[in-house]
């Protein structure tokens, strides 16, 4: 099994990431 830390971060990274394209997609449209 892989590491669950490294798995955690990206995860907590991308999420944010794709939180604040969504919320700014849903300004835009």
């Amino acid at each position: 099994m892989k590491s669950v830390k490294g798995t955690q971060t990206e995860k907590n990274l991308l999420t944010s990431f794709a939180g604040e394209s969504q919320a700014r997609n849903r300004y835009t449209f």
